[in-house]
C-alpha cells in the first residue's frame, strides 16, 4: 500500500508552515522525548485491513515510544514522533501490532521556559502522520484459504491536542499531553494520554529581569517596584537628597537638616 497523497499533502504544509516560522528566531534547540501511556482505538480501526467484514475491534492498549523535536522559536516548535502498541483483538485469541509515527507541529502560549516563576508551559498541538497495523497469526487460516495470516496496512492520520510541559531542570523538562487521532481513509477518531520526559541539547539562558526598568536587576535591586522615570541610586531605590527616608519625588521638603524628624510628607514635624 503506497503513501496516500492527502499525506503528502498534509506533510508539505507542515514543512511550509514551519520554515515560515523559523525565519523569526535563529535560536534553535533539539529535544529528546520518550512517553507512555494509553491508547483508545476507534471501533472502526480495522477497516482497510482483512479483518474488516468480521466484526472485530481492537482493545485499548499500553504503549510508548519517543520523539525527537526541534525548537523553531520561544513559541513554536516541531516534533517527529513514533509510537508502538501491541492491541488485543477482541472476541479471538490474537494480537496486532500497531505503529503511530506522525510529525507536529507545537505552539507554547507562554513562549519558552525562562525559570522560576515560569516553569509551565501549556501548549497545542497538531500534525499529521500514519497508523501502520501489522499482523501474523493464524486467524481464519484453517477455514479461509483467501484470508491473509501475514500482512501490514497503513492509514493516514491528522492529530490535534492540548498539553502541559513542566521544567525541571536547565536540560530536563516533563509534559502530559492528551491527542486525538482522526482517520482520513477509513475514518474514526482514536485518542492517546501520555506523559513523556524530555532532554534538551541546549540549556535554557538564564533570564536577568528588571522589573521596574530603572537599569538594576531585581537581584541587586533594593526597590524593584519604582515608579517609571524616577531617578535611583546604586542600590535601585529612589533618590533621597536629604536622607530623611522620604524618597525625592515624594518629598515636599527635600532640604530637611540632617537628624530631624519628618512627616510621611519629608517635612519637620
Amino acid at each position: 500500500m503506497t503513501r496516500s497523497r492527502p499525506s503528502v499533502l498534509l506533510f508539505s504544509s507542515l514543512l511550509a508552515l514551519a520554515a515560515d516560522v523559523a525565519v523569526a528566531d535563529p535560536e534553535t534547540t533539539l529535544n529528546l522525548y520518550l512517553n507512555g501511556g494509553r491508547y483508545w482505538f476507534d471501533s472502526d480501526r480495522l477497516d482497510g485491513t482483512p479483518f474488516q467484514g468480521f466484526d472485530l475491534e481492537l482493545s485499548d492498549s499500553t504503549g510508548g515510544g519517543g520523539g525527537l523535536g526541534y525548537s523553531i522559536t520561544d513559541r513554536w516548535a516541531m516534533e517527529g514522533v513514533i509510537d508502538y502498541f501491541s492491541a488485543d483483538i477482541k472476541g479471538i485469541d490474537e494480537k496486532v501490532d500497531v505503529y503511530n509515527y506522525h510529525l507536529d507541529l507545537f505552539y507554547h502560549f507562554l513562549g519558552s521556559f525562562c525559570g522560576a516563576p515560569c516553569v509551565w508551559q501549556p501548549y497545542f498541538a497538531f500534525g499529521v502522520g500514519e497508523v501502520r497495523t501489522e499482523y501474523n497469526g493464524s486467524f481464519g487460516l484453517e477455514d479461509l484459504e483467501e484470508f491473509e495470516g501475514d500482512w501490514h496496512r497503513r492509514q493516514t492520520m491528522i492529530n490535534a491536542g492540548f498539553g502541559l510541559k513542566y521544567q525541571l531542570g536547565p536540560r530536563w523538562q516533563t509534559r502530559a499531553d492528551i491527542r486525538a487521532f482522526q482517520g482520513v481513509e477509513e475514518g474514526g477518531v482514536d485518542g492517546f494520554l501520555s506523559v513523556a520526559i524530555g532532554y534538551q541539547w541546549y540549556e535554557y539562558p538564564t533570564v536577568v529581569r528588571d522589573t521596574d526598568a530603572d537599569g538594576y536587576v531585581d537581584g541587586v535591586d533594593r526597590c524593584p517596584q519604582t515608579p517609571p522615570g524616577i531617578a535611583v541610586g546604586q542600590d535601585g531605590c529612589p533618590m533621597d537628597g536629604d536622607y530623611d527616608g522620604v524618597p525625592d519625588y515624594l518629598d515636599r521638603c527635600p532640604r530637611t537638616q540632617t537628624g530631624v524628624a519628618v512627616t510621611d510628607e519629608g517635612c519637620p514635624q
